[in-house]
């Protein structure tokens, strides 16, 4: 049986190990991660599909990825997984203050899409250019709980243990390691592109929001607005380079004026959470595989890290090219390949 080890348990890795599983029920996948739900950086996001420019990222493998998880969170939504996961479809704005922004690259991907007319962005205050659409989102929290769910039922393992190094992991006997670490890639990949983005965002009780909203303000701000079948998440701080972890006032004061500004109703809302998360920000999204010597013995490692801020966007297409690179990998070692009955045979 071959042995594949998945290093990081956030929606990336996690959802990984699970395509993986799917594609490869003859493997032994082993999750390792020094956090699981709920201290992952995955566990604060919104959970909302938006594609978005990341650095040298190609576009089309932005598309590519994110079209594969628009397809995938929409089936979510629409099987009783939704009610596990969180999951549905949900409509809304975003606009601008800058009157020479143009509809995003991913507007066909979406359902719905349309510019608003000027008659519609009368009530906004300084927003110059808006569109409407149709997107998807799911809850975060349940969503990473029922993929550990998922890989467990399927005969994966989950395993608590901090690696720091490749090395740890040379007695295990696995054939492939799969790096979802994160920000952790910094010094799991010796990788100094790697630098955290912190976020932070305002969990409320505010079940009148049914749409979602994004503000772009004149310093080029974004402030969002998200609603969920458990809350609704208001967010819009990047700090680049910023490792701390702790909820900052300031931050929490500049998020809740901003979404009160363009979305009043909000003043009535009840504040649940304050969360903290450290996107793993690079100059591009790294998906490949990397021959490493671990102990004298050269291992293939596939990196699968620095999405930013569009983990849960991207995450089911870079799991599936994961997979396909693991068959690649397996195709070219055929002892990879026998099953535990065949190798019982020799």
């Amino acid at each position: 049986m071959v042995k594949i080890c998945v290093v990081g348990a956030g929606v990336i890795g996690l959802s990984s190990a699970l395509r993986i599983i799917e594609l490869h029920p003859e493997a032994e996948v082993v999750v390792i991660a020094d956090k699981f739900s709920p201290g992952t950086t995955s566990d604060v996001s919104g959970g909302f599909w938006e594609p978005h420019l990341l650095g040298d990222t190609p576009q089309e493998k932005i598309r590519k990825w994110s079209s594969k998880t628009f397809e995938h969170m929409s089936w979510l939504a629409n099987t009783d997984c939704a009610k596990y996961t969180g999951t549905c479809m949900v409509s809304g704005y975003q606009m601008s203050s800058d009157p020479n922004t143009e509809a995003p690259f991913w507007k066909d991907q979406v359902k719905n899409f349309r510019v608003l007319s000027q008659d519609e962005m009368k009530q906004y205050e300084d927003m110059k250019f808006g569109f409407f659409y149709t997107t998807v989102k799911l809850e975060s929290q349940m969503y990473l709980q029922w993929l550990m769910k998922r890989v467990q039922r399927l005969g994966g393992r989950l395993k608590k243990q901090r690696i720091n190094t490749f090395e740890e992991l040379a007695d295990g006997n696995y054939a492939v390691i799969i790096n979802c670490t994160g920000v952790g890639a910094r010094q799991l990949a010796n990788d100094s592109s790697v630098q955290p983005v912190r976020g932070q965002v305002i969990r409320v009780i505010a079940p009148w929001i049914t749409m979602h909203y994004d503000f772009q303000d004149r310093h080029g701000k974004d402030f969002y607005i998200f609603p969920g079948s458990n809350y609704v998440v208001l967010g819009g701080v990047e700090h680049h380079g910023d490792w701390n972890t702790e909820v900052s006032t300031s931050d929490k004061k500049l998020i809740w004026d901003n979404c009160t500004k363009y979305l009043p109703s909000l003043t009535e809302a009840v504040i649940d959470s304050d969360c903290v998360g450290l996107r793993p920000a690079r100059p591009s999204v790294r998906l490949e595989i990397e021959h490493i010597d671990v102990k004298g013995k050269i291992m293939p490692v596939i990196h699968n890290y620095g999405h930013g801020g569009a983990g849960v966007t991207l995450h089911w297409g870079c799991a599936e090219e994961v997979s396909h690179l693991i068959t690649d990998l397996l195709r070219q070692d055929k002892t990879m390949l026998k099953s535990k009955t065949e190798l019982a045979k020799l």
